[in-house]
């Protein structure tokens, strides 16, 4: 939830994140679909460690 937070931040690093889930959703295999949503959760933990400012 807090990577959620600090993403909400950075309007690019969620519009990106949003970006990966929604290619995820449309994506006909399953192991592509995977690391789409796999990299929109990195992107989110990331934004979690970041200090506020950053």
């Amino acid at each position: 939830m807090v990577g959620r937070i600090r993403a909400r931040r950075d309007p690019q690093l969620e519009a990106r994140a949003h970006r990966l889930e929604d290619e995820a959703a449309d994506a006909t295999d399953n192991a592509h679909a995977k690391s789409l949503v796999k990299e929109a959760g990195r992107l989110r933990r990331e934004a979690s460690k970041a200090q506020p400012g950053q």
